[in-house]
């Protein structure tokens, strides 16, 4: 018996450490849950994409970086992981292969 509550304790403290650290992912907390829902890759297509890219990229110039996002934008704790070649900015693939991280 003492076997099996040591194995269960075990199991318990290796795991818990995991179940927290998925719950706080990202950032997760910090914007709006609807900011999944509404502008997930899953349930969009590349239209509704470059039409959402386009009316981020406020100044025109063809990318879209973090102050041009909204503060609660699904995508700003994504940032970094989108920006494939790390200049700060997110071209039109970058933006949908972030979004589709989402």
């Amino acid at each position: 018996m003492k076997i099996m509550h040591s194995l269960l304790l075990t199991a318990l403290a290796t795991l818990a450490p995991t179940a927290l650290a998925q719950s706080a992912h990202a950032g997760h907390g910090r914007h709006a849950p609807a900011a999944h829902s509404a502008g997930t890759a899953a349930g969009t297509d590349d239209a509704a994409l470059e039409a959402a890219f386009k009316r981020l990229d406020r100044d025109g110039d063809g990318f879209v970086t973090r102050q041009e996002l909204p503060a609660d934008h699904a995508l700003l704790p994504h940032f970094g992981m989108s920006d494939a070649d790390h200049d700060g900015r997110l071209d039109l693939g970058e933006f949908k292969h972030g979004m589709s991280m989402l």
